[in-house]
């Protein structure tokens, strides 16, 4: 029995967001490690290795990021980019109040968050109340407490559009951590004392 073969598909060129980090295989700072550990086995298999490929080339033409919604174009085979919407989802108003308050509480934590820095204790914080800071976990009925689309026709969901930009988030959390945070529905202004 042959294997079915199909045709080579090479993306279209594109002069956009280029991944940096990800051209090295290291990445220098452990939040940005433990972003791809959290992504790896959510299901992206080989669709990884041909994300990676697209955040190295530059295929990501756009992203936006609003709160736990980020909004991505992606150039693909085909002549209009892919959208591809990604949804983290928010700690309750409780349970973020709780996570801020904790924060807040801890003057180090947010003056390194605020420097660049990602310290080890905020994860421990989140896991404190029975949420993720890094993608992945599982949240209720759903699988993963991401919710992952694109406008693509791969029947596969993670897609390697989607890939990318997931791979292009973790090098912008590795810069600012405090994307992480706002991805969890938390902005920076929440840390600072109200006093």
């Amino acid at each position: 029995m042959s294997k079915k073969r199909f045709p080579l598909r090479i993306p279209r060129f594109a002069a956009g967001i280029r991944a940096q980090e990800l051209r090295s295989g290291s990445s220098r700072t452990w939040w940005a490690r433990r972003w791809l550990e959290a992504i790896e086995p959510m299901g992206f298999g080989g669709r990884l290795a041909r994300g990676r490929n697209y955040a190295i080339s530059g295929q990501i033409v756009s992203i936006q990021m609003k709160g736990p919604d980020v909004i991505a174009d992606v150039v693909g085979t085909r002549p209009d980019p892919y959208r591809v919407n990604i949804n983290f989802s928010i700690p309750d108003e409780k349970v973020r109040e709780s996570i801020v308050s904790d924060l807040r509480a801890e003057p180090m934590l947010v003056a390194r968050l605020l420097a660049d820095e990602m310290p080890m204790e905020v994860e421990e914080i989140f896991r404190r109340y029975g949420v993720a800071l890094f993608p992945g976990g599982k949240i209720g009925p759903r699988k993963y407490d991401v919710t992952i689309d694109c406008s693509c026709p791969d029947w596969a969901n993670p897609c390697k559009h989607s890939c990318a930009v997931m791979l292009i988030l973790g090098e912008e959390i590795a810069r600012r951590p405090l994307t992480l945070l706002e991805l969890r529905g938390i902005i920076t202004e929440e840390l600072y004392d109200e006093d």
